[in-house]
């Protein structure tokens, strides 16, 4: 009986997903797509860890739960992602027809720009990989290749902040460059990925990230572009993982860095792993925990939603019991799970529409080729997204607050500006 509840439940999850995707068209930076990818991620590899999986990481024991636990906990989560779904669809079919037009369009096109380059930008990036190149050699010398510390003492500490920040401006530079030359865009990003690699600073992630990003956005709206982006994305998140495991070997440089790649005992492979985990299933054990930790207290729901300061409401005098231990906080999905069904439905049910409201205002965003605020609040939604998994209902609901914030500041900027310009033609 219990089996055939969960199969009914999945199954009308997939019904109504269906019915989303056929009214909302696929976009790269859909709020909704993004929800619906990562929640189904996390249902599937939770899943699949919990029942397949017999080398448990089990962070901080709290994979030792019960089949019983896990599975009621497995079906707040999908009715969860009902409600998430009714709330996209009822928005839809209060829409105005116009906004309708924009949900049923695809506007993958409006991502995709081709730049006008100045002449000289070639020559300006590889003066730039100079710099970087001098500026590491002259700080890391030989160490580049192989040294016994992190962080070694060198003189000219500013050289490697100069470094940095070129290498941020370059990796733009070169992605843009991909297109016009991408034999040169190619080898002058390996080499300052590489020198910034050398240092086993987490920022060659973050640079890696930036010059895929400007490949793909000026590449063109092609299959291909996309099926490309998508496989050097999760390149990217595997190369994340090796670089932040890179701190805890013994020896440092590029040597070490890559021969740990085949060293079975380096740790590097386990971390890759344990990184998976930790972003799309220890989440789902925390919640488990909070839901048997936390107390049902309707004022915790109160202050966690309130977007007044913490200090304002009190929030820092329960703060440090709205925690499974020192480290690990309670769960977004956890404090609603536990206040019942009745909230979790309508929690998730207005969060379909809030997030289907910024659908449509990223989608007119990006329509009017305004696609800068879109990214913004594409990605204030995605890190409420990644918080609400393994964080606080306030830490996360936060970033709701801030990106209205951010929309009303610039909506009524605009509006600002529009007047002024009017004004000054009359």
């Amino acid at each position: 009986m219990e089996l055939f509840i969960l199969i009914s439940i999945a199954l009308f999850m997939l019904f109504l997903t269906g019915i989303v995707t056929r009214i909302y068209k696929y976009l790269i930076l859909s709020p909704i797509y993004i929800y619906l990818i990562f929640n189904y991620l996390i249902l599937i590899l939770t899943v699949l860890y919990f029942y397949f999986y017999d080398d448990k990481f089990s962070f901080y024991n709290l994979d030792r739960v019960s089949n019983e636990s896990f599975l009621y906990v497995l079906k707040f989560y999908m009715l969860a992602n009902i409600c998430f779904l009714v709330g996209c669809i009822i928005f839809y079919d209060l829409s105005k027809r116009k906004n309708k037009r924009v949900f049923n369009s695809k506007l993958d096109y409006t991502l995709f720009r081709k730049y006008i380059l100045p002449k000289h930008l070639l020559s300006t990036a590889s003066a730039l990989v100079m710099i970087i190149t001098f500026c590491y050699v002259l700080t890391y010398g030989k160490g580049i290749f192989i040294r016994g510390r992190y962080i070694p003492d060198f003189d000219y500490k500013v050289l490697i902040s100069i470094a940095k920040i070129l290498s941020f401006l370059v990796s733009i530079f070169l992605g843009l460059l991909y297109s016009k030359s991408r034999f040169k865009s190619v080898l002058y990003f390996i080499i300052v990925l590489l020198l910034t690699m050398s240092t086993g600073s987490r920022v060659t992630f973050l640079l890696l990230l930036i010059y895929l990003l400007v490949v793909f956005q000026t590449s063109g709206n092609t299959l291909k572009n996309k099926i490309r982006f998508f496989i050097q994305l999760i390149f990217a998140f595997i190369f994340m993982s090796f670089v932040l495991s890179l701190r805890t070997l013994d020896d440092h440089g590029l040597i070490p860095y890559f021969a740990s790649i085949f060293d079975s005992e380096s740790g590097i492979r386990n971390s890759i792993g344990f990184n998976t985990y930790y972003t799309f299933i220890f989440g789902f054990f925390a919640t488990i925990g909070t839901i048997n930790e936390a107390a049902q207290d309707w004022y915790i729901i109160y202050i966690s939603l309130n977007p007044l300061p913490g200090g304002m409401i009190g929030w820092y005098k329960y703060a440090p019991d709205l925690r499974l231990n020192p480290f690990a906080p309670f769960t977004l999905h956890g404090q609603v799970f536990n206040m019942g069904i009745t909230f979790t439905s309508l929690f998730f049910l207005i969060l379909g529409l809030i997030f289907a409201h910024f659908e449509r205002i990223i989608r007119n965003y990006l329509v009017a080729n305004q696609r800068g605020i879109s990214f913004v609040l594409v990605l204030l939604l995605s890190l409420f997204l990644f918080y609400s998994f393994e964080y606080y209902l306030r830490s996360a609901v936060r970033y709701i607050y801030y990106a209205y914030f951010i929309w009303f500041f610039y909506k009524s900027g605009s509006y600002f500006l529009r007047g002024i310009k009017n004004k000054l033609k009359g």
